[in-house]
């Protein structure tokens, strides 16, 4: 074969092997948000029921950027007030043990949003208000860190027979930073959501007063 003809197709050869090799490497990294029933808590006569309606798992995922990262299928979940009490609640993303090798928090970005709302906003999940009082919240691994990532308020049902109580529908979406390389192929990361809440006396101007 003439030297000419040999060049090109050794570079072809080149390029097809660096292809599979970021091919394969990408398909090692796991992103996995998962809640596996509904979530009810209850104290008295007050209660809020955490609702889901999908699930995010993001197996064989990559990194990306934030404008692709907000176009992705979200978890949507639903927060309803149940109770004649309003209520004031806080909702948590908190990371779990992993079997093998954990990907750091500051390799993910989320968005959460109400689902009505058209703003989507990009955040990197290091940077929420972290919560050290754990022992609330109940899964199947242990919970690593517990960031807070919303809060809101939700008035309470008019009288025991009507169902008016307010609800509100969020929207989550979870990816791999595009600053993530090779160097955390193979890592996994896995969240649960969780929220608690109090109740409160709303005010006309919406704002919450703690009944403690």
């Amino acid at each position: 074969m003439r030297l000419r003809y040999r060049i090109p197709l050794a570079l072809i050869t080149i390029f097809m092997i660096l292809t599979l090799f970021i091919a394969s490497s990408y398909a090692l990294w796991k992103v996995t948000v998962y809640q596996e029933t509904e979530n009810i808590i209850e104290t008295g006569c007050f209660s809020i029921q955490f609702e889901e309606s999908s699930s995010i798992n993001l197996n064989n995922t990559y990194p990306m950027s934030d404008e692709s990262g907000m176009k992705l299928s979200p978890y949507s979940f639903t927060i309803r007030n149940t109770c004649t009490v309003d209520a004031k609640y806080t909702v948590y993303l908190n990371t779990l043990e992993v079997n093998g090798e954990k990907l750091a928090d500051d390799f993910i970005k989320y968005s959460l949003i109400k689902t009505e709302d058209a703003l989507n906003t990009a955040y990197s999940l290091d940077t929420a208000k972290v919560n050290l009082d754990k022992t609330h919240f109940s899964f199947d691994k242990n919970i690593l860190k517990s960031y807070e990532i919303a809060t809101g308020t939700l008035k309470g049902k008019t009288n025991e027979t009507n169902e008016d109580g307010e609800s509100v529908t969020y929207d989550l979406r979870l990816w791999i930073d595009e600053k993530g390389t090779n160097s955390i192929g193979g890592q996994t990361f896995e969240a649960g959501v969780s929220t608690i809440a109090y109740a409160t006396k709303l005010t006309e101007n919406s704002s919450a007063e703690n009944l403690d």
